[in-house]
């Protein structure tokens, strides 16, 4: 590189200027040569260099009449072109062949000057050129190319107004909402060429990074009002999350009323969310909607609170042992064992007396989890005085927790009628004592 840097403004313009039409010779050993070159003066503490590199460009781009050739120089640009460089990109910006890879280069440069110099095309630019000024300006989200851009997002052309959609998301300026949010109206909020739902949508995220943030969860909220139909629940998903990644732990109401919805996959993804953002505040409003609820939903919220181990609401999971629903006492039960708390032991004990298979084998469970010296004592009485179903999980309890201690409640099993457990009992015995 310390040899082509000694070539001078003149050697490296000669150099690059040998570059050869297609079908005419093999390029890339040079090509190889000046992309390296390219990427050494971008380096820091070399701007004398990347200024001469400039100059070198400045004469062999108007020489290199090879539009593939010229199209290389102009992407090398992109690595080592800063403010300088500007004048020699204005040239290509309405030129349909040359306009994007000049546009990427200033994009890259991202100077005011260079983008005024975008924001200046933009007002004559026609075709490929126009539709990648828009996305240029709406990348680098300069507010002064709005009004241009939003006269174009009203464009009979789809692929530029779709341009011009996004690019107004990433402006992400209020003014433009009614536009945006007109635009994903128009289509029911579904999909489309354009691409208006998700213009919106992004719109309504980037605005969250602006503050005051509270427009970015009026325009969220807008689409969960207006946005109704199944086929776009995803659509509404995408909605609420933007008002929980705003609101987050503030948005519990909004969810507790998404997890009513008649979309499985609406109230699950609300669930989801909601579990992410549970402190001791937002679990005394889920445990006040579970109290109101049945079914899968309050077994889904059940599950939930345990999972963050929220002891408010061991409460809730007493109570819901007793409830009609297996779903219901299965995650109040598997809550047991999540939470681990002494409160809920007796009230296992209790449930087990009428529990069925699958509630037996996750009594059981829940049983192991819950970690205090009493719970031996308390399964070996109530070992007693429940059925003979329940006798064997208990005698398991006691197996696992090596109970040497309860020897003789389990020895008063042996006069049991049910083989099954008298067979249980002596297995235990000799498990303890080993």
């Amino acid at each position: 590189m310390l040899a082509i840097s000694k070539l001078g403004i003149n050697g490296l313009t000669e150099m690059a200027t040998m570059l050869q039409p297609a079908g005419k010779g093999d390029n890339t050993s040079l090509q190889f040569a000046l992309a390296g070159y390219a990427k050494f003066v971008s380096a820091a503490l070399r701007d004398t260099l990347r200024g001469r590199a400039i100059k070198a460009w400045s004469k062999a781009l108007p020489m290199t009449t090879d539009a593939n050739n010229k199209i290389f120089l102009i992407e090398l640009l992109q690595i080592f072109g800063d403010n300088k460089a500007v004048p020699l990109l204005k040239p290509y910006l309405l030129n349909s062949r040359f306009s994007d890879p000049a546009i990427r280069a200033l994009v890259q440069i991202k100077s005011p000057a260079a983008v005024t110099a975008m924001e200046i095309a933009l007002d004559k630019a026609k075709g490929a050129s126009e539709i990648s000024l828009v996305k240029a300006l709406g990348q680098l989200r300069h507010l002064g190319a709005e009004p241009g851009i939003m006269l174009r997002a009203k464009s009979d052309d789809p692929v530029l107004k779709r341009a011009a959609l996004f690019a107004l998301a990433n402006i992400a300026s209020e003014d433009s909402e009614p536009l945006l949010a007109a635009a994903a109206e128009k289509v029911n909020f579904g999909n489309d060429i354009t691409g208006a739902t998700a213009a919106y949508l992004l719109f309504a995220s980037n605005l969250a990074n602006n503050w005051p943030t509270a427009p970015a969860v009026t325009a969220a909220n807008n689409v969960l009002r207006k946005c109704k139909e199944d086929s776009v629940a995803h659509i509404r998903i995408a909605a609420l999350k933007i008002i929980v990644d705003v609101m987050g732990e503030n948005a519990t109401r909004t969810l507790i009323t998404a997890a009513d919805d008649k979309n499985r996959e609406y109230r699950g993804a609300a669930l989801a969310m909601a579990a992410r953002n549970i402190n001791a505040v937002s679990a005394s409003m889920w445990t006040d909607k579970a109290a109101t609820t049945e079914g899968e939903l309050k077994a889904t919220i059940i599950t939930m609170l345990a999972e963050s181990k929220q002891r408010i609401a061991i409460s809730l999971f007493t109570k819901a042992l007793k409830d009609s629903s297996q779903l219901v006492r299965l995650a109040a039960i598997n809550a047991a064992a999540q939470v681990q708390s002494m409160e809920m032991l007796s009230p296992l004990l209790v449930a087990i007396k009428t529990a069925d298979t699958a509630e037996l084998k996750a009594i059981g469970n829940a049983l192991l989890h819950i970690r205090s010296r009493d719970v031996s004592g308390s399964v070996a009485v109530a070992m007693l005085h429940v059925p003979p179903a329940a006798q064997l999980i208990l005698l398991d309890v006691l197996v696992s927790k090596k109970a040497v201690d309860k020897e003789q409640f389990i020895s008063r099993l042996l006069a049991s009628e049910d083989a099954t457990v008298i067979s249980a009992a002596r297995a235990a015995l000799k498990a303890i004592r080993e």
